[in-house]
């Protein structure tokens, strides 16, 4: 380990220690109360919130419903409360057992949740779309990046994995795309603060690349309390330029008041390939329907097949988790206490993820009106052999380029004994998969320290102060490398490549919050304050090709070494205010106001952001029908910003070794002195909606934002001495509709059935770019498909070689019969149109059932894959027309019908082209539907003075099956319907370039038991 981790392992220990000592030289002293919270049907509720009135001293109930609390007087008044009951307020007098009934809220709108800057307002006062998720929801069915659980659960939420195995990054948007060439990705907050969340790596082009890990992967499921979506920019229009695209902001676990308690967490999830392509399995190894044992591809005659040569190349990856949390206090001091340990085994052989996450956090009332909050989370995570995706011979195309008849049982001895590599044909790119798995690797490993601090002083009954600290460090260390005579890659005696990175963010801000009440009727809360953030990043390493001792992957032994270098250093200062006016709280008005400056912006670095929202509750202010239990009207408009990377502003200059003594190089793109970030303004408007006892709820948002100030890249004469400038140009808008449905259909004294239904709908468009930009790309797809953006289009659209037709849209054949190649044209977008999430949750007695069906609805992806296979020969649909008379429904150049009979291997290997296809003929509808989730658990009753509480054995499972896919966009003329053959959630990359499907690893089916106890 890296000596800072020493240092964050010895401060833990310490702060262990510490408190611990603090908890038992406090416990003692105080009075002791105990009982149970229970609904007006008697059963048991878990989790409820005790606390003492006018303190943050309290506990919550255990699953049972029992709590155990110390107080310092009979004096004292306990609060309970519940989401979705009414809050309850008990004397304690002379009683040491309070045992209470909570009665059910018909609302369930009074419950606190956290917004921008870990600021807590009372769910119906809101003026703008929210959506919170329970702690619970997201560790039964895991994942190693947490994010990726998200998908289905969130309206307006679109999640796609990066194909780079367990830790890839992931991209997580909310209501569309709005940034061509900064991140899309949300905001993450945990417990107030922004954390680092940047991907360093990203593949950008169908040529490939590896995915490196983001910071969000890092973040422990079994820690989180609960998390909060805020969706628009008027929802986190206090996070100021860094809240373009939305906050996701995550709530931590405290420890509880009352006697020490342990959960323990453990489960084993086996994962196998979801889904795969379809292959054939009549044909072998050769070409023109003759036999060949040189052939690459599977264009021979009938043969003997090896129908799971290739899912047999997958391994059954076994991925476990194991964690405990402590918690323990007195009303003073409580202290919350975790370690995980994460071990997730890829689906290809050799590639590995182990995660070890450390946390402690403490928060005591040190007097009547301080209290303090500490926590220190550290993590160390290694993740062996990340696969490469793409294009260009990574371990995916090497193993798609096997003939069918060939037995890959015979090429797992790899290599020769003199160390030449196996393969069962000649080639200059691809080469034996199993030789890609064991002679070249990505090694990546994490050491990272979340520090945070904050106390909280209570000025006056109505004022109180807060001031936070945190800082969020990590050190990478990576590691590639390539055992000489691998193909494109190794030099002499081979390739690699060594390097460390280090992160540094530091967050500071104070708080003034304040609570007035204006004569009878009016309320008034407000906040205002300041801070700042500051992010370094540094890198060094080195780079060999070649190496003088065969596979000695060092960089001393580099025959010809080029340095990896990399720094920036950002700062954003910030001063903030918002304010909140109800009238007999059935109306209120927001409005916020903060202003940045930023480093990497001109002189004078500012920028001001701001935001107004009221909403109105019409079941508070008239009369509505019994039926009727809740309901609101909402509005609001903000804007928020997207801010600049650093060095935009001035040329910049790099060192090249080389001449004599080096020499000074230029960059080429002409900065830009007047940059300004982007900017994004957005009106929303909404219902909440509960009736019939608040067993039905409905929430539903219109949104419409529009996106300024795009940084763009403008191309630039030879002769001024850059190849492009820099400019602030473009306008992107995406309006949209979301719809949150919830009800609780059955509710009896054994079975309750809640369900609740999400729906997103985006509409994005291009308004204009630049009289000089017309269009832009996001990415390089040379070989398949690009995204690109360009005015009045819409961001994502997938452009492609299609299928040339006539001036009357027939389309054309050569003289050969064979189609003809067409003009660059729009094949489709990678966004869907709609999104669709059903959750649903049965109790019956100790029985419970949850499962997520989601979907998605339109969009579309481009295959370099299944063009691979198509030339191969090694699709199934390739079977067709194997022999010839193949007449395709078109007409010559010169306008006559067709009579040129073709075979399938002439058609296929004309429209895919090897490694560079036409891209219209493998793009693929992405519609899709699945079973997302799955759990059936047992909660295995226990006496009531047994040392165990609650054991809840549970079976789970994601990805489990498809209910519906979608097929290829273009019906090929003689041949059946292909249907999508890959996960759409599987991109390349994580990052702005989406829509192509090329080497990418096939998703996984997870299926696991998970045993929770807790004591």
């Amino acid at each position: 380990m890296h000596s800072a981790s020493w240092q964050t392992l010895r401060m833990f220990m310490f702060l262990l220690i510490a408190s611990s000592v603090c908890i038992s030289s406090v416990m003692a002293q105080d009075l002791a109360i105990t009982g149970k919270v229970s609904d007006e049907k008697g059963d048991p509720l878990p989790g409820v919130n005790v606390l003492i009135k006018g303190s943050s001293k309290g506990t919550s109930t255990n699953e049972i419903g029992a709590y155990s609390l110390s107080v310092p007087s009979a004096s004292e008044t306990l609060v309970f409360s519940f989401i979705g009951y009414s809050s309850q307020e008990v004397i304690v007098g002379g009683r040491s057992v309070i045992d209470i009934i909570l009665k059910e809220d018909a609302t369930q709108l009074g419950e606190v949740v956290v917004t921008a800057l870990g600021i807590e307002r009372t769910a119906k006062s809101l003026t703008y779309a929210t959506q919170k998720i329970e702690g619970k929801q997201l560790t039964d069915v895991r994942d190693a990046n947490f994010v990726n659980t998200l998908s289905g659960k969130v309206a307006g939420l679109v999640v796609t994995q990066g194909s780079s195995g367990p830790g890839s990054a992931t991209r997580v948007t909310l209501r569309g795309n709005r940034s061509i060439g900064g991140s899309n990705n949300a905001l993450f907050v945990v417990d107030g603060v922004p954390i680092d969340n940047t991907n360093r790596s990203n593949v950008s082009s169908d040529f490939g690349g590896t995915n490196r890990s983001d910071g969000a992967a890092n973040i422990n499921p079994d820690d989180i309390e609960s998390m909060n979506i805020l969706k628009g920019p008027a929802a986190s229009a206090l996070y100021g330029s860094r809240a373009a695209n939305g906050v996701i902001m995550i709530t931590t676990k405290k420890g509880k008041a009352g006697k020490i308690s342990t959960d323990i967490n453990s489960g084993v999830v086996i994962e196998t390939p979801f889904l795969m392509p379809s292959f054939q399995n009549t044909y072998g190894q050769g070409a023109g329907g003759v036999s060949s044992e040189n052939a690459s591809g599977s264009w021979g005659a009938k043969a003997t097949t090896y129908p799971d040569n290739i899912r047999d190349f997958y391994r059954t990856g076994v991925s476990t988790n194991n964690s405990i949390g402590v918690s323990a206090g007195s009303q003073n001091v409580q202290t919350y206490m975790s370690y995980t340990f994460n071990k997730s085994q890829g689906l290809l052989p050799n590639n590995d993820l182990s995660r070890h996450t450390l946390n402690l956090r403490v928060t005591s009332q040190l007097t009547k009106k301080l209290s303090v909050d500490g926590k220190i989370t550290y993590v160390n995570q290694d993740i062996k052999n990340k696969p490469y995706s793409g294009e260009n011979s990574g371990p995916v195309m090497n193993l798609l380029k096997t003939p069918r008849s060939v037995d890959l049982e015979k090429y797992k001895v790899f290599e020769t004994p003199t160390g030449t590599p196996t393969y069962w044909t000649s080639s200059g790119i691809y080469m034996n998969p199993y030789w890609t798995i064991n002679r070249t690797f990505a090694d990546e490993k994490r050491d990272r320290s979340i520090i945070l601090g904050s106390a909280k002083y209570e000025l006056t009954p109505w004022l109180n102060v807060q001031g936070r600290v945190s800082y969020d460090s990590y050190i990478d260390d990576y590691e590639r490398g390539f055992s000489n005579l691998t193909l494109l890659y190794a030099a002499a005696g081979g390739n690699y490549e060594r390097s460390t990175g280090k992160t540094v963010e530091r967050n500071l801000d104070l708080i003034f919050s304040g609570n007035n009440k204006i004569g009878k009727d009016f309320g008034l809360t407000y906040n205002f304050g300041a801070g700042s953030t500051y992010n370094k990043y540094s890198e060094v390493g080195g780079s060999a090709t070649g190496l003088s001792v065969v596979n000695k992957f060092d960089l001393s032994f580099a025959t010809n070494l080029t340095r990896i270098s990399s720094f920036s250093e950002r700062e954003l200062q910030y001063v903030f205010g918002t304010a909140s006016v109800s009238f007999r709280d059935y109306l209120t008005v927001d409005a916020s106001v903060r202003n940045d400056w930023a480093s990497t912006l001109p002189s004078p670095y500012s920028y001001i952001y701001s935001s107004f929202g009221g909403n109105f509750i019409l079941s508070d202010a008239v009369k509505l029908p019994s039926w009727i239990s809740f309901a609101k009207i909402r509005g609001s408009w903000a804007q928020v910003g997207n801010s600049t990377d650093p060095y935009q502003l001035d040329p910049s200059y790099a060192f090249n070794p080389g001449g004599v003594g080096g020499y000074i190089t230029r960059a080429t793109t002409l900065p830009n002195a007047n940059l300004k970030p982007e900017i994004s303004s957005a009106t929303e408007f909404g219902l909440d909606f509960r009736a019939l006892g608040g067993r039905v709820g409905l929430d539903v948002t219109y949104y419409n934002s529009n996106t300024v100030n795009q940084i763009l890249t403008l191309a630039l004469p030879p002769a001024s001495g850059f190849s492009a400038q820099l400019i602030n140009a473009g306008k992107i808008n995406n309006k949209g509709v979301e719809i949150m449905l919830s009800g609780t259909p059955i509710k009896t004294d054994n079975l309750t059935w809640q369900t609740s239904l999400n729906f997103g709908r985006n509409i994005n468009k291009i308004v204009y770019l630049h009289p000089s930009i017309k269009r832009a790309t996001l990415g390089a797809g040379v070989r398949t498909a690009t995204p690109i953006v360009a005015e009045g289009g819409s961001y994502g659209d997938m452009e492609g070689l299609t299928w040339l037709k006539d001036a009357q849209g027939r389309r054309v054949v050569s003289a050969a019969g064979v189609p003809v190649v067409g003009p660059l044209g729009i094949i489709g977008n990678f966004n869907p149109k709609f999104t669709l999430g059903w959750n649903n949750t049965f109790n019956y007695k100790n029985f419970a059932l949850t499962f997520l069906v989601d979907g998605r609805v339109g969009g579309t992806m481009t295959s370099g894959t299944e063009a691979n296979l198509a030339f191969d020969g090694n699709a199934d649909y390739t079977t067709a027309y194997r022999e010839g008379g193949w007449v395709l429904p078109g007409v010559t150049a010169a306008g006559e019908t067709n009579t040129q009979a073709i075979n399938a291997e002439k058609f296929w290997q004309t429209v895919s082209q090897g490694r560079y296809s036409w891209g219209e003929f493998f793009t693929y509808s992405t519609t899709n539907f699945r079973l997302r989730e799955l759990t059936l658990g047992y909660n295995i009753p226990m006496p009531s003075d047994f040392f165990l509480k609650n054991v809840r054995l549970s079976f789970t499972a994601r990805n489990l099956f498809f209910l519906y896919r979608g097929y290829a966009k273009m019906d090929i003329p003689g041949l059946p319907k292909r249907k999508l053959p890959f996960d759409p959630d599987m991109n390349l990359g994580a990052g702005n370039f989406q829509g192509l499907d090329y080497g990418n690893l096939p998703s996984s089916r997870n299926i696991g038991l998970n045993l929770k106890v807790s004591f």
